[in-house]
């Protein structure tokens, strides 16, 4: 397991990129450009 960064993860490839690296394992972090959106991405982590 490594911990990754993950920049802009509340775009669509951000998200996507994130429920991969959630699958094989990894510890994810990321930033949120839109708030909106910031309950959805939580929800994912």
């Amino acid at each position: 397991m490594q911990k990754i960064l993950v920049t802009g993860g509340s775009g669509f490839v951000g998200s996507h990129v994130i429920l991969q690296l959630l699958e094989a394992g990894h510890l994810v972090r990321t930033t949120i450009l839109n708030p909106a959106r910031e309950a959805e991405i939580r929800a994912m982590l």
